[in-house]
């Protein structure tokens, strides 16, 4: 469809979307709290969530966000039209599934177990010992596990949510998560707290760059936009806000440095 068009008013910028562009995207996200989780009164609520929705106010893009288990949600993703999921790790496997705004986040991922199950000498262990592994299907850290002896129904638990994991090592159900730098701490305290014992890292992972991933089908012109509006929130200080009672300072001024970098 050619006729008619939209006018979309940007800081610093006006952008000219067609009118195939006023589809409402389908917006789905997992439950990964501080960033998106269900709160005590059933309701979709994180930082990450936050951001989100202000990028969705000024880009005036309605759209209720849809929180489902990671694999079906990643599976709409890389099927359906007019879908856009986060937090999604962008990988060189991963480029050409999807158009990609962001970072939203830098993170250094790593493998953690629970002290009390490490013995007196942790590193020394070694990560496959007779320890039970956890990790949500989907994700990058998988195969890691696996190349380090870890099968799927032996020694390694595959779950449909992110947080899923954490909760069985809460329980002592698993030994070894992946968790990455932003939540260590707080899930460090909900261990002690609930399990008396605390966290090891036991191998660093690598950095991951977390993303919003839109599907094909949609426009440049609507990436463009939302591109644009991400990188004016870490300018003038929305992100900020919203990340610093929850994230490390040095993570949000990576992302502020970032945008620095980038052209209006």
């Amino acid at each position: 469809m050619k006729a008619g068009w939209l006018c979309l008013l940007m800081p610093f910028t006006v952008v000219v979307l067609a009118e195939d562009d006023a589809t409402n995207l389908r917006i789905l996200t997992e439950h990964n709290p501080p960033g998106q989780y269900l709160n005590d009164n059933g309701e979709l609520a994180g930082v990450t969530v936050a951001l989100i929705r202000q990028l969705q106010q000024q880009l005036n893009e309605p759209a209720d966000i849809e929180l489902l288990p990671w694999a079906r949600a990643f599976e709409i993703a890389r099927r359906d039209s007019h879908i856009a999921l986060f937090e999604t790790a962008r990988t060189a496997e991963r480029e050409h599934w999807f158009q990609w705004v962001g970072p939203l986040k830098y993170v250094q991922t790593a493998i953690y177990g629970r002290a009390d199950r490490l013995g007196l000498n942790p590193l020394d262990t070694g990560l496959n010992a007779g320890l039970i592994a956890c990790e949500y299907r989907y994700s990058l850290h998988v195969d890691l596990l696996q190349h380090h002896g870890y099968v799927e129904g032996k020694n390694l638990v595959l779950t449909l949510n992110h947080g899923d994991c954490f909760q069985m090592l809460l329980r002592g159900r698993v030994d070894l998560v992946v968790l990455h730098d932003a939540v260590v701490a707080e899930r460090e305290k909900q261990l002690q707290a609930q399990a008396g014992t605390g966290l090891y890292r036991l191998k660093q992972i690598r950095e991951v760059e977390l993303y919003l991933a839109f599907s094909l089908d949609v426009t440049p012109e609507r990436i463009a936009a939302w591109q644009q509006a991400l990188q004016q929130s870490y300018r003038d200080g929305t992100m900020r806000q919203l990340y610093l009672p929850v994230y490390p300072e040095y993570l949000i001024e990576r992302l502020e440095q970032w945008a620095q970098q980038q052209k209006p």
